[in-house]
């Protein structure tokens, strides 16, 4: 099978012949249609997440059941799925016990296993997910990443009948955090820096369009705050700065990752008593739920879409900043 294989850090994927791999007792072979690539990739890319090469990348995998393991017996030949960053978990700790594998210590992910940029990928049975049939493969590919993880963002967020949310970070994921909230029913107000985004924020279903100039938080104040912000800003001075734009009781959740610290102001915080939370891809419903609202049109990805012979090329495009807004790759059959 062809594959996109990384054999050193910070240097061209190239192309192998590799041989298609057999499911193990509890796994399944999934012929590769689609995968997104995400601004994780590029850290793994740079060596800064724990994988060695050679490893094939590609955590947000759709295709179809090619091959069960033995022991699979609700997965059939044929079906549409998708898988997300952790499948499996040991199955005894405390965090398995309660659904919530996320936390087990030994949780299988893709970097066990081997990732979507190849014909074929091995998958724990138990972290295939079925794609509803009116959802194509380009449009699932980034709920299993981007969806998954803002989705649960905004659960995370608490979020109140009524309450107004604030995007900070329209990107890849803020894109659609943003749809996910009108989706919802609530006021939305997109926080970007690039004023050429506007239009098409306006569009994709924002109320209103924050062009930040000097002071997140203090410009989005003055178009009247927020109750929630749902960040995706790598930059932890813009996610310090939009406190000031929350309003009282407010709740600000980071999806992004950042190297710098958080500097926060304790009375003003304090007077407004305010809440700052962390968020990844938290409970498989809400992984449910966004694909479910993918399906009923509620949320729809701008993609840019390339054929898996243009790897390298697309994730220079991420690292440069030009992909409006999330990169799938395509399989071709």
């Amino acid at each position: 099978m062809k594959a996109a294989v990384l054999k050193t850090h910070n240097q061209p994927f190239a192309f192998e012949e590799l041989p298609i791999p057999e499911p193990g007792p509890g796994q399944a072979l999934i012929r590769m249609h689609a995968c997104g690539m995400c601004g994780t990739d590029v850290h793994v890319w740079r060596g800064l997440f724990p994988s060695t090469p050679p490893i094939v990348l590609g955590h947000e995998p759709v295709g179809t059941i090619e091959k069960l393991g033995d022991g699979v017996t609700w997965l059939a030949k044929g079906d549409r799925v998708g898988v997300p960053w952790v499948q499996s978990g040991c199955g005894r700790c405390p965090a398995c016990v309660e659904h919530h594998e996320i936390y087990c210590t030994e949780a299988r992910t893709w970097m066990e296993n081997g990732g979507g940029w190849s014909a074929f990928m091995i998958a724990e049975a138990t972290g295939c997910i079925l794609i509803p049939e009116a959802l194509s493969w380009e449009n699932a590919a980034p709920m299993f990443c981007a969806g998954f993880t803002v989705m649960s963002g905004y659960r995370n967020g608490q979020p109140r009948t009524g309450d107004r949310i604030a995007i900070l970070g329209v990107g890849g994921l803020g894109h659609l955090a943003l749809q996910v909230a009108k989706a919802m029913g609530h006021e939305t107000i997109a926080v970007t820096g690039t004023a050429s985004k506007k239009t098409e924020l306006l569009e994709l279903g924002a109320d209103d369009v924050v062009v930040v100039k000097e002071h997140a938080g203090k410009e989005l104040a003055a178009a009247g705050g927020a109750d929630l912000v749902l960040s995706s800003t790598n930059a932890m001075n813009q996610n310090a700065d939009v406190l000031a734009g929350l309003r009282p009781e407010g709740r600000l959740v980071i999806m992004g990752v950042g190297a710098e610290p958080i500097s926060l102001v304790p009375f003003m915080n304090l007077m407004g008593q305010v809440t700052v939370k962390f968020s990844m891809q938290n409970r498989r419903r809400d992984l449910m739920e966004v694909l479910d609202l993918a399906a009923r049109g509620k949320v729809r990805p701008k993609l840019e879409i390339y054929p898996l012979e243009r790897v390298n090329e697309t994730l220079q495009r991420l690292i440069d900043g030009k992909v409006r807004y999330r990169a799938v790759l395509t399989h071709a059959h």
